[in-house]
């Protein structure tokens, strides 16, 4: 009886070797065979991004792929370096925030040498070897942003805040804001009193120009085109040292909780809202296809050069004190008791 008790003890840590073995073997193949896709984040300091590299990851968990993420904050050096690091990895997909889209061609043409698709996120690079771009639109949250405001304050002085001068959306939104303003400026109706970027949109950058410009008119600023939400809050911090929050128009972008919560406050006047859960998950799916050597459908693209770049292009939405509700809050973005917290009742999105 010990003997047969001895041998089925045996038997049974032998069976339970072979079994471990065999899950070992299977997660190492697993590991193995995983997809690999390295994403190359400029930075996270900004509320948004760190909203579309979850969402961003968990969409690529539900194919398959694991991500690689690097951040280089602010450093274009440290960003080329990170994409050597991640293509020498093995990674089959190569998505890039650039922080300069100019010095960003190097990191094209590094994916291009190793023969990797490389998916420009939010912020295209101009280069013909750009497989695929995910994003909006930047001309036309420039004119959203300007015709916003002039809308409300179709005479006088304009102050205009832009974004990061080495990042390309940064000029396309101001290019689209100067076509609203042009013809008020030709009639003499409203006056551009500053016109400044802010270096990797620097929110204290913004507070500083601000700060310069109602201390050159005195006061007497109608209205302030701010590139996305951070520059605003820079902008409304001056405005409130000055007691004139809420008396000056201002705009923003992205949507961030403090910038929704200043919206419903009365300091600034929109902001606007890009869907990043949707724009996150098709751009994971997009980069997925890519690794695996498919590609993407779609009908939107846009021109470099000679050459059409496939996109998938997703529409801003303005967000006002009146849609508060039904866009970013119904979309999830952003949480209604969060902001409620944050508000006197009679302020809470109707």
């Amino acid at each position: 009886m010990a003997t047969f008790r001895l041998k089925s003890l045996g038997y049974s840590l032998l069976a339970g070797a072979i079994l471990f073995s065999f899950s070992a073997l299977r997660a190492q193949d697993k590991q193995a065979s995983s997809l690999k896709i390295g994403f190359l984040m400029d930075s996270l300091k900004v509320e948004r991004w760190q909203t579309d590299l979850d969402r961003f990851q968990k969409r690529a968990a539900e194919l398959g792929a694991d991500v690689l993420v690097e951040t280089a904050d602010g450093d274009d050096e440290l960003q080329l370096q990170q994409a050597q690091k991640l293509l020498a990895s093995g990674v089959k997909a190569l998505v890039l925030v650039p922080h300069d889209t100019d010095k960003a061609e190097r990191i094209v043409a590094a994916a291009k040498t190793a023969q990797v698709p490389l998916l420009c996120y939010e912020r295209l690079v101009r280069h013909q070897d750009v497989a695929f771009f995910v994003g909006v639109d930047a001309l036309s949250v420039g004119l959203m942003q300007a015709d916003s405001l002039s809308q409300q304050a179709p005479r006088g002085n304009y102050v205009l805040i832009g974004g990061s001068p080495t990042d390309t959306n940064a000029r396309i939104l101001h290019d689209g804001q100067m076509r609203v303003l042009k013809p008020f400026v030709d009639r003499g109706d409203i006056k551009i009193v500053s016109d400044t970027w802010s270096k990797d949109w620097d929110p204290s950058e913004a507070y500083a120009h601000m700060t310069e410009a109602i201390e050159s008119t005195k006061g007497a600023v109608a209205a302030v085109v701010a590139s996305n939400d951070g520059t605003a809050g820079g902008a409304i911090q001056a405005l409130e040292d000055h007691k004139l929050a809420g008396k000056v128009l201002v705009s923003g972008q992205d949507a961030d909780l403090a910038a929704i919560i200043r919206v419903l406050d009365g300091t600034q006047t929109m902001t606007v809202y890009k869907p990043l859960g949707p724009q996150a998950k098709l751009a994971a799916e997009a980069a997925v296809a890519l690794a695996k050597g498919q590609s993407v459908k779609t009908t939107a693209s846009i021109s470099v050069g000679n050459k059409s770049i496939p996109a998938i292009l997703l529409n801003p939405v303005v967000v006002t004190k009146d849609n508060v509700k039904q866009t970013v809050i119904k979309d999830g973005f952003q949480n209604l008791e969060t902001i409620q917290k944050s508000l006197p009742k009679e302020k809470w999105p109707q």
